[in-house]
């Protein structure tokens, strides 16, 4: 019973958890919502149930056992839809059982076969299927050293994978291993060094694999020059060694070089012997050893040991030549010593003197010198010299006195003065320390003296005055006291301006006193306003001289007259109105110009003309015209004189008159007849008072006055006949004219290509004729005296009718007229304009022979014309026989075939292309119809006849045989016969015949063929008889005419192949009968044949054949659009040929165009050419040339008759129609220059090298364009040089050197050969300037102490001087900067910055760097530093750089503490004090600090203090006091406030202390808000606190230093707040820093802050995995409760 209630219990339980799970909706045989109208299976699979697509489906459907509908189907979205079940709805409605037996299968599922019961036709069955489980094999690898295993990408050693998968094994050495060893399934692999091993195995069975993996190390050496390092005796940078390998470094320096230092790994080796080194290393890991070397210099020292010693440290072994060793970025320090009397007066180190101008450096103040960082071999030559006296000068304003050579003289040395008295003055006395030495002067010069000084002991003064020389009076200059001189000879004076002829001498000498002799003077001395002086006093010979006669233009300023050695008296000549005594020797010739009257364009002149004389001037200070003049000379030559044509005086001065410097308005006419001739030279000269004469002004002139004549000259021929025309009387000649012109004018002036030829030629109808005159080329006649050519006669014949091959035979109607203007502008002139001219008479320098000579006509043929027999019978004109002759009828073909049997009117047409028709004339000749022997008349038979005036007809009736004459006579005489055939006027007929003749082309002709030549043709006809009859052949006629419709104007041939004569029996049939059809007459694509026959009845037959006859050759026309070439043959646009046919029987397939297209030698595509389009005769074709590129083109054509075509024609104007270039391109220009390091933007302080580069495939160097322009500091430079230009396709390079310094501008444009422009190059400017600026600082020098006045100067200036680049900086050790108190002034290019003189204060005592840089624009700079103390006060204090950063400041590293202290003078009573916290400990030198003391000798002494770090190893806050004495009694100590200089720190090694109080890991706080409470502190001082929550990029709490200092100094907590709204688990680092840098770290991880009770469930980790246990366990005994129930109600059943 209690069972059962367990059970039901249970099954209460099972329920709920059913109800619990009910949401899962899994019903049997209910349809789904996919298919809700049809029966399916739902497949699903693995262990989310989910869906399976592609599942097979093989189903039978049953019926009470018996099988039915089967098929397969495969599921789609998990379902599969069984179609046939909705055929069994009746049989289930019917009760039957309908059973589904289904197999389900899927890949990588295992396969379910099962049957289901159907009840509802859309339903359904649910089929889970399972995930197979594969088989699978183990991978297993063994692995030694170092490296990595990856199986199918996961880092492991073994691994389990499914059987007969892929295996993807990779062996990764580690950084510097390698696999030593490798087998694969018991296989040996090899692989090479460093590379891994990967491959893909076949998981068929279990893999073993076993590797090796053996590591390298690598041992790297850096060495500098200096020696080598060898590895086992091996010299390497890096190599690889096995672990534990041992390997022997061994270390050598070459000479001149020592070891440095050694460090492996860092850590540095002790070095006894800097030249060798040898350890043992064991190679453990990555090595590195790095050796350093060191250059040893040698220093050589020389001096001279007799008057000096000399020291050094390091210290060198003795002699006067001393050589000492130094390291490199050593230091050297020099001491020299002079012996008594002596100084150190230069020293030289490295070639570089440095010189003493003073008593600086003598034996109680020895020269010291430091050479610092030392880098090379250096020579150092110290100079001793007698120590410096110095020589004291004091001289009056009016003149100078000069030490030559310093003003410091050597010890017992001696001394030269000059003096020099300014003008106007002269020595007064001279003392040497008071005495008179004016005894002991020498005149060295016309101006100055000399005075000696020997055996200078001592300082010495000398002092000089001057007094004024005596002054001669200038009121009279021709009358100068003591002085006589030739002023008489002037020509010309003007105030103190004397003018004297050009070949004058102008004396200056002593006058003569009353007995006529000299009166004391020893010399005289002109002093002239250029500079120069003549006379006076002469060094090289030492004595006085008399002033040079003045032979050219002078000034005299003064004249200085010696009477002594130092007497001088001076006559001032110059003075604010005067310049001077000006004496003028007047050499210059006078000018002028000349003027003439404008010459024709030929430069010739055919008539008088007038010349001007202008401009007549005497130059600068004159002495006058005097006359001018003029002549002409005509036919002057090298070696004839000419005659002179003309002279003249144009004008004369006249003694007493006004002397004239300048001359305007004369002139005069030149005779045109006189100087007729090619060569004349007009000349005028003038001359002046002081006979100087110009050279002839001369202008060279040609003159024509001659004018030309003309004569024309006809032969003897006479006229045919005369007429009047319009008052102008006409010539008919029947022969060819020529008239002969001659011109006669001089050979210079003839042009012949002036002479006018006016000729009209017109036919008969009035139009113009061509080609019917031909003019001669003119040649020189012959003199009939002499039989030479004569040049001023021309001549040349002019034909008239002369060419009788041309088209119109040469004949035609003339009026015609010459001019001729010569080149000298003279004219002739003859002949007529026009018919009605009337002016031809009016001839002008012309003579003509001859009838009619300008109005005639030439005719040499003969009129022509036709007469045409026109047939009538009875009842009207015959229209088929209207016969026409056009000449005489032989008697061999005089036949009778024109019948016609009621008239014959015989009409006639005559013609002359020339001249007109004369006369019309007819003569008749009759025979008897029994008349055996019928001939025409002969011409000489028709000459004798009586000729009748012929009308328009003329008729003949029946009954009657006759043969008809034409007479035709033009104006020219020319006449022509014309005849009939016999004709036959009969109206008597005896029988009749109807019957027409046959005929047959036998060869020769094709219908509608195409012919390119003649046609031959033969025929054959035959009248047929007819009972026996027939009239027999009369006449076989062949017409060939042109065009689709006869007309008679298209006939080009006619002809009889058979004609009966009359005489002969009638023919019945005729054979061989030819002709041939004319090519050239019929040129035609419509060309008819008409052959006819007729017999004597008047019966016809016609046969007409068409064909076509072309013999003319293509014509081809080309045409570009584009020939704008350049170069020849190179375009820079698109071209389009049009290609133009001109053919009737034009076949494009018989067009070859043959084109070619290349771009750089390689193929392109061809240019397009278009289909042709034609317009009657003309076929059209374009060719498009658009690409760039090379082309060439080629064409030729056959038209269908198989004419090849005519030689191809360009149009006018065409250029490089066959072979050209399309370039579109434009060159480019690229520049680039190696040195792109600019300043201020274009300011390079290095030469430059441009590199133009022009990419151009059509380059011409010519067509390349550079401007340069090359200017320094204004002023132009040579420019750079270009060199040539080297191509590499289609790149083409030149190069620029900019060597100089200077301002450069370029500029380049390029055209390429088809005239593409570059694009416009932007001009460039730029500055080179490889010289650094100027910079001096003067007024104090450099390391010096000063105590006096301290005015420094700085001078700086540059070509490219950049103000803002300019830095004077004064810095003081104490002051720091100091600012700059002083004024500025400009210099060339730069400026002067000079110092105010320094304050006397305290606080201006210091030790300052004056330091200046001048950087100029291009980046050159210059810096000069020097140092130098102010101590008017007493020491000053500097600290190091390292002791400056440390003072004030928390360190945990002890470090030396370096201060400075300098004084003029040397300090005594020194100490140190150290207050350590609250200790004060006194130092002790040598064991505390050390003291190096510098200076001296008359620097300032520098004592530079070491404290030691020793002193401050301890934690603590320390300060430092320095106490000293000088010899002044001046008390120093850093710590007074005149010095503030005090020092102090702290050293603190030790972390600070930081405990969290309520704050843990891995806890969980249930707050709202969780406030953390830490304590913090430091020995010393704590600088910072903070606080990172979760991010610990971003500080979540920080204190600021008020804050730290507060909460330490209160003993207090550090608190920040943790809010409780977060799911997550938080971590917190603190971190606290001291002031020394010394930081404590706390962190605190995975704790929570949180009030939400699932978040602490969730985190409280064992409760919440025991919940899920236990729901688990819950589950289970449910599941197995209905399990059991259901195994019960199916026993039950």
């Amino acid at each position: 019973m209690n069972e059962v209630r367990m059970k039901k219990r249970i099954l209460s339980a099972v329920l709920a958890f059913l109800m619990t799970v009910s949401l899962v909706p899994v019903s049997a045989f209910a349809s789904t919502a996919t298919h809700a109208d049809a029966f399916t299976i739902c497949v699903t699979g693995g262990d989310e149930d989910a869906k399976l697509d592609g599942a097979s489906v093989d189903y039978t459907i049953e019926v009470d056992g018996t099988g039915g509908a089967k098929n397969t189907v495969t599921t789609t979205d998990g379902e599969a839809v069984i179609q046939e079940m909705t055929a069994y709805a009746q049989d289930i409605a019917d009760g039957k059982a309908v059973t589904l037996a289904y197999t389900v299968s899927a890949e990588g599922y295992d396969t379910v076969s099962d049957r289901a019961a159907v009840t509802d036709v859309t339903g359904n069955v649910d089929v889970k299927l399972t995930v197979k489980t594969p088989d699978t094999v183990n991978v297993t690898v063994t692995k030694t050293g170092n490296g990595l295993v990856r199986i199918n990408d996961q880092e492991t050693e073994t691994s389990t994978v499914e059987k007969g998968g892929d295996v993807k094994l990779e062996l990764i050495p580690a950084k510097g291993a390698y696999i030593q060893e490798l087998t694969v399934k018991g296989e040996p692999r090899t692989v090479k060094k460093g590379e891994t091993f990967q491959e893909t195995l076949t998981a068929d069975e279990d893999i073993t694999v076993s590797v090796t993996f053996v590591q390298e190390y690598t041992v790297t050496v850096t060495a500098d020059k200096g020696g080598n390092v060898l590895l086992d005796g091996e010299a390497v940078t890096e190599k690889t060694y096995k672990e534990g390998t041992e390997v022997e470094l061994s270390v050598a320096a070459d000479d001149d070089y020592q070891i440095e230092s050694i460090a492996i790994d860092g850590t540095q080796e002790d070095i006894a012997d800097t030249a060798s080194f040898t350890k043992k290393l064991t190679v453990d890991k990555d090595t590195t050893i790095a050796v350093k070397f060191i250059r040893v210099y040698t220093v050589t020292v020389t001096y001279d040991s007799q008057h000096g010693t000399v020291e050094t440290d390091p210290a060198a072994q003795g002699g006067e030549v001393e050589a000492v060793l130094v390291k490199q970025g050593g230091t050297l320090t020099i001491k020299a010593t002079p012996n008594e009397n002596y100084r150190v007066s230069e020293v030289e180190i490295d070639g570089k003197a440095e010189s003493f101008d003073d008593n600086r450096y003598v034996k109680d103040t020895p020269f010291t010198r430091d050479i610092k960082n030392i880098t090379a071999p250096h020579t150092i030559k110290i100079t001793f010299a007698p120590t410096l006296q110095t020589i004291t000068v004091i001289s009056g304003e009016q003149g100078e006195v000069k030490v030559e050579g310093p003003e410091k003289v050597n010890y017992n040395g001696s001394v030269d003065l000059t003096i020099t008295p300014k003008d106007g003055y002269i020595i007064d006395t001279i003392t040497v320390d008071e005495a008179d030495v004016k005894a002991n002067v020498r005149r060295a010069a016309e101006k100055s003296y000399k005075l000696l000084l020997t055996e200078v002991q001592r300082d010495t003064k000398v002092t000089v005055t001057f007094t004024e020389c005596p002054q001669i009076a200038t009121k009279d200059l021709t009358a100068l006291e003591g002085i006589t001189w030739n002023s008489g000879d002037a020509i010309r004076r003007d105030g103190a301006t004397f003018v004297f002829a050009n070949n004058a001498a102008v004396r200056f000498s002593a006058a003569a006193d009353e007995t006529g002799s000299e009166t004391g003077i020893k010399g005289i001395q002109l002093i002239f306003a250029d500079g120069t002086t003549s006379g006076g006093y002469d060094a090289k010979t030492a004595s006085f001289t008399q002033p040079a006669d003045i032979q050219e233009t002078k000034t005299i300023q003064a004249i200085r007259v010696f009477y002594g050695e130092t007497e001088i008296r001076v006559a001032q000549l110059a003075d604010k109105k005067l310049e001077g005594l000006k004496i003028v020797v007047d050499k210059r010739a006078p000018t002028l110009k000349l003027a003439l009257e404008a010459a024709n364009i030929n430069g010739y002149y055919n008539k008088d003309f007038t010349v001007k004389v202008n401009g007549i001037n005497d130059p600068d200070d004159y002495s006058g015209i005097q006359s001018v003049e003029y002549w002409v000379v005509k036919d002057r030559t090298e070696t004839e004189q000419g005659t002179e044509t003309q002279r003249e005086m144009l004008y004369t001065y006249t003694e007493g008159g006004d002397i004239l410097q300048e001359l305007e308005g004369l002139s005069f006419t030149v005779d045109a007849g006189k100087n007729n001739s090619d060569n004349v030279v007009i000349y005028v000269q003038v001359t002046d008072r002081a006979g100087n004469v110009s050279k002839p002004e001369e202008k060279a002139v040609k003159i024509n006055s001659t004018p030309p004549t003309i004569e024309i000259k006809f032969g003897d021929e006479k006229p045919v006949n005369v007429v009047e025309e319009n008052g102008t009387k006409r010539g008919y000649y029947d022969a060819v004219r020529t008239a002969t012109v001659t011109i006669t004018d001089r050979a210079s002036t003839q042009a012949l290509d002036a002479v006018k030829f006016d000729i009209k030629a017109k036919n008969a109808a009035g139009n113009d004729v061509r080609n019917t005159v031909t003019i001669g080329d003119w040649r020189n006649a012959v003199d009939p005296e002499t039989n030479l050519p004569d040049p001023d006669k021309v001549s040349c014949d002019v034909i008239f009718s002369g060419d009788a091959d041309y088209i119109w035979s040469g004949d035609a109607n003339y009026i015609w007229s010459i001019s001729y203007t010569n080149r000298a502008g003279l004219s002739a002139k003859d002949g007529l304009s026009a018919i009605a001219d009337k002016d031809q008479t009016k001839s002008v320098n012309a003579v003509t022979y001859g009838e009619t000579p300008y109005c005639f006509t030439v005719d040499k043929n003969a009129p022509t014309g036709t007469i045409t027999a026109n047939t009538y019978v009875v009842g009207g004109k015959d229209p088929t026989s209207s016969p026409v002759w056009t000449a005489l009828i032989g008697s061999e073909n005089l036949t009778f075939g024109v019948w016609a049997n009621d008239k014959i009117v015989i009409t006639h047409n005559e013609g002359d292309e020339t001249s007109p028709i004369k006369s019309k004339e007819y003569f008749v000749q009759k025979f008897g119809t029994d008349d055996t022997k019928k001939a025409p008349l002969t011409v000489k038979e028709l000459a004798q006849q009586k000729w009748t005036d012929i009308g328009e007809t003329t008729e003949f009736t029946p009954n009657q045989q006759l043969v008809v004459y034409l007479k035709i006579t033009d104006m020219a005489g020319h006449v022509t016969y014309l005849s009939t055939n016999g004709l036959v006027v009969d109206n008597e007929r005896p029988h009749e015949e109807f019957t027409a003749p046959e005929l047959v082309v036998e060869s020769g002709l094709t219908n509608n063929k195409i012919y390119n030549g003649d046609v031959p043709v033969e025929v054959s006809a035959n009248d047929p008889a007819k009972n026996g009859v027939y009239s027999g052949l009369k006449q076989v006629t062949y017409t060939v005419y042109n065009g689709t419709v006869y007309n008679e104007e298209d006939v080009t041939q006619r002809g009889v192949l058979y004609s009966w004569n009359g005489k002969e029996a009638p023919c019945k049939s005729k054979k061989d009968m030819g002709f041939t059809v004319d090519a050239e007459k019929n040129n035609s694509n419509d060309v008819h044949i008409l052959l006819t026959a007729e017999d004597n009845a008047g019966n016809v037959t016609s046969m007409e054949y068409s064909i076509k006859i072309d013999i003319t050759k293509p014509i081809i026309n080309i045409e570009y659009d584009n020939n704008a070439a350049d170069s020849g043959t190179f375009f820079r646009e698109s071209r389009r040929a049009n290609v133009t046919v001109k053919e009737r029987n034009f076949d494009d397939s018989r067009v070859n165009i043959t084109l070619r297209a290349t771009d750089d030698g390689a193929d392109i595509a061809l240019p397009t050419v278009s289909k042709w389009t034609s317009s009657g005769d003309l076929h059209t074709a374009t060719i498009e040339y658009t690409a760039e590129g090379d082309y060439t083109f080629d064409i030729d054509v056959t038209d269908k008759a198989g004419n090849p075509n005519e030689p191809v024609h360009y149009a006018d104007g065409t250029v490089a129609p066959t072979a050209f270039t399309i370039d579109k391109t434009r060159p480019t220009i690229s520049v680039t220059y190696d040195n792109n390091s600019a300043l201020n933007g274009n300011y390079y302080n290095a030469n430059r090298t441009a590199t133009v580069v022009v990419t151009e495939h059509n380059f011409d160097a010519s067509r390349v364009n550079i401007t340069l322009r090359a200017t320094d500091d204004g002023a132009d430079i040579a420019l750079p040089t270009v060199s040539g230009w080297t191509s590499s396709g289609d790149r083409h390079t030149a190069t620029i050197a900019y060597q100089r310094d200077g301002l450069y501008t370029f500029d380049i444009d390029v055209t390429d050969k088809a005239g593409n422009i570059s694009a416009d190059f932007t001009e460039q400017t730029f500055y080179v300037d490889t010289t650094a600026p100027t910079l001096e600082i003067t007024g104090i020098a450099d390391r010096s102490a000063n105590s006096g006045d301290i005015i420094p100067v700085v001078s700086y200036s540059d070509t490219n001087y950049d103000d803002a680049q300019v830095s004077i900086t004064l810095t003081g050790a104490m002051r720091k900067g100091v600012a700059l108190d002083g004024s500025y002034a400009d210099q060339h290019n730069g400026k002067v910055f000079t110092f105010k003189n320094f304050a006397k204060e305290k606080e201006v005592d210091d030790i300052y760097t004056l330091a200046a840089t001048l950087t100029d624009k291009a980046g050159n700079t210059t810096e000069k530093t020097i140092l130098f103390s102010v101590n008017r006060f007493g020491s000053t204090y500097a600290l190091s750089a390292a002791t400056e950063q440390l003072n004030g400041s928390y360190v945990q590293t002890p470090q030396d503490v370096v201060v400075t202290e300098t004084n003029p003078d040397a300090l005594q009573n020194i100490r140190i004090t150290l207050f350590k916290n609250n200790q004060t400990i006194i130092l002790q030198e040598g064991t505390d600090y050390r003291i190096e003391v510098r200076g001296g000798n008359g620097q300032w002494y520098e004592y530079i203090y070491t404290v030691l770090a020793k002193n401050f190893a301890d934690d603590g806050v320390y300060r430092l006091t320095f106490y000293s004495e000088d010899a002044a009694g001046n008390i120093a100590e850093n710590t007074l406030d005149t010095k503030k200089q005090e020092i102090g720190f702290g050293v603190d090694k030790t972390k600070p202390n930081m405990v969290v109080t309520n704050l843990e890991s891995d806890t969980t706080y249930p707050l709202e808000n969780l406030t953390v409470s830490l304590s913090a502190g430091d020995n010393l001082l704590l600088q910072s606190v903070v606080v990172y929550l979760d991010d610990y990029s971003k500080a979540y709490k920080t204190w600021t230093a008020e804050e730290i200092a507060a909460i330490v100094a209160d003993q207090g907590e550090f608190t920040f707040d943790i809010p409780g709204d977060s799911t997550g688990a938080h971590q917190v680092k603190i971190v606290c820093t001291d002031a020394a840098g010394n930081e404590q770290t706390e962190e605190i991880t995975n704790f929570y802050v949180t009030t939400n009770l699932f978040v602490r469930y969730y985190n409280n980790k064992p409760l919440f995995f025991g919940s899920i246990a236990a729901v688990v366990v819950i589950a289970g005994v449910v599941i197995a409760l209905a399990a059991g129930k259901k195994k019960k109600n199916d026993k039950e059943k």
